[in-house]
């Protein structure tokens, strides 16, 4: 079941989240695809521009 809450990552990871499946992972290396479906992801962790 996916977290709807952020989990914290350790210091130095990001929070990556399946577009499509809503997989949420930390990771220290670039995640393009999710390991679970193949979907797209996207950095949670990165600040967005307003």
């Amino acid at each position: 079941m996916p977290i709807n809450d952020p989990a914290p990552c350790a210091e130095g990871k990001d929070l990556y989240e399946c577009r499509e499946c809503l997989t949420r992972l930390c990771s220290g290396d670039r995640i393009t695809s999710c390991p679970d479906c193949g979907g797209r992801v996207e950095n949670l962790s990165k600040s967005r521009l307003e």
